[in-house]
């Protein structure tokens, strides 16, 4: 405890001694209102992510809408598009199909979920419609939706067409 005071006294010297003054408080910043900000009367609706486009995919008589990701992968799919692929069947949880090679930015996933649209090794379309993790994957987009795309793609082969809304 004595030390405690004496610290303090000593500092209290030092600044008399240098005439130290506190710094000033700055001025708080002052908030203009933009009208409409609070305009709760307004819904909001969902927002797309920002710069993606969203495209049509059909599974037979099914039809689901992705939002392709706004990054050079995404692109260069959107460029290849109308596709139709055979996609294969793969542990219960994806389709797949090599062949079609887009620009890739791997990185890991500790999880992937239905409706997750991947690239895998640079040559691979992916669609998950079962979850899945622990590999290196480019996001090319993700399905708005995945009510009955299980059912759709069903347990073996499937013709998938991937086509621009």
């Amino acid at each position: 405890m004595r030390t405690v005071g004496i610290l303090s006294i000593f500092i209290s010297i030092c600044c008399l001694a240098s005439s130290c003054t506190p710094d000033p408080v700055p001025e708080p910043e002052t908030y203009q209102e933009v009208p409409g900000d609070n305009d709760s009367s307004v819904p909001e609706t969902p927002k797309q992510p920002e710069g993606s486009m969203t495209i049509k995919i059909t599974v037979g008589s099914n039809v689901f809408k992705a939002d392709i990701e706004n990054t050079e992968t995404g692109k260069a799919f959107l460029d290849k598009l109308p596709l139709t692929l055979d996609m294969s069947e793969l542990n219960g949880n994806e389709k797949y199909c090599y062949g079609i090679a887009l620009p890739r930015n791997d990185k890991h996933f500790g999880s992937l979920a239905a409706g997750d649209l991947m690239l895998y090794s640079g040559n691979c379309i992916v669609l998950f419609y079962g979850s899945a993790g622990g590999y290196s994957y480019t996001r090319i987009g993700k399905l708005k939706s995945t009510d009955g795309l299980a059912k759709a793609l069903g347990s073996g082969s499937v013709s998938v067409r991937f086509e621009k809304e």
